[in-house]
């Protein structure tokens, strides 16, 4: 059997394309004492991954040239000598973008509670998105009953949760997503009160027409004009988790955010958030949310 991984073979400029990576085989991992091999199933391609793909300090380290890209990874231990997982387990952890990886003694692995559901959800409802969506949403939103809560990127893995948990405390939840597809599943799927096409309508007359009474939480997964328009429909006293800034992430200059004013005339809370603070919150929120 021959093992395959993907690496990083040049740093993209602009945007990413195939020629970003290279498709290699490489050894079968051996499983040396106290250690653990895992066959990858799912794997978890994320937008933070864009910024480890550059040069420069970032909240996490970047790739190296010619070594594996790394992101979350659910997979079925294949072998094991380390007492803590069994042959057959599904587990997850950060690794190597690879058919199989050894994870020496085992460390940065969590195994999967079979009774929690779908093994994937490790890395999707009940795993960092999940929990994203929840601190962003709930934690830094605080949605009332009544309030109306913008979501951008409302079809992503983060948006389609955060607008849900909104809505189940009581808000009107408004989200956008880049074509009709994206915004049917925002609406039959997700159960949001209202969504629109951001690249078919003007921001401002969309928001004028789907948050008339102003907005009270935006939760910012995109930044740019998009972050601006949020600023001009805020209420006094809103709340704005930023979560992500995904129009800039292949940018090559920054054109910075017009509007930051409003921030004070409107008293406007704006709170940037990185999911590896509140990782100890995980265990609470899988309980809470299964």
């Amino acid at each position: 059997m021959t093992n395959t991984r993907i690496l990083l073979a040049r740093r993209p400029v602009g945007w990413v394309d195939e020629s970003c990576f290279r498709i290699e085989p490489c050894p079968e991992p051996a499983c040396g004492p106290e250690d653990v091999v895992v066959e990858a199933i799912w794997l978890s391609l994320d937008p933070y991954l864009r910024g480890r793909m550059n040069e420069g300090p970032s909240y996490a380290p970047g790739f190296a040239i010619g070594a594996p890209i790394v992101s979350r990874v659910v997979g079925r231990v294949r072998a094991s000598r380390n007492a803590r997982f069994a042959e057959g387990e599904f587990v997850w952890g950060f690794l190597d973008w690879a058919l199989r990886t050894v994870v020496p003694r085992g460390e940065g692995l969590t195994r999967i509670d079979p009774t929690l559901g779908r093994p994937s959800l490790a890395i999707s409802a009940l795993g960092m998105p999940g929990l994203t969506a929840w601190i962003g949403a709930m934690a830094l939103g605080r949605p009332r009953p009544g309030d109306t809560v913008y979501v951008s990127s409302a079809a992503g893995a983060v948006g389609q949760l955060a607008g849900q948990f909104a809505r189940r405390a009581g808000a009107r939840v408004v989200g956008s997503a880049g074509g009709p597809d994206k915004v049917a599943f925002v609406l039959e799927r997700c159960g949001f009160d209202a969504a629109f096409d951001y690249k078919a309508r003007d921001l401002d007359e969309a928001l004028r027409e789907h948050c008339p009474r102003g907005i009270d939480v935006y939760f910012d997964n995109v930044g740019g004009a998009t972050l601006e328009a949020a600023l001009r429909h805020a209420n006094v006293g809103a709340r704005f988790p930023l979560c992500g800034m995904i129009s800039a992430y292949n940018a090559t200059s920054d054109p910075g955010v017009k509007g930051l004013q409003l921030m004070v005339s409107k008293r406007i809370a704006m709170t940037g958030f990185i999911i590896y603070d509140h990782v100890h919150q995980l265990p609470a929120y899988q309980a809470r949310v299964a």
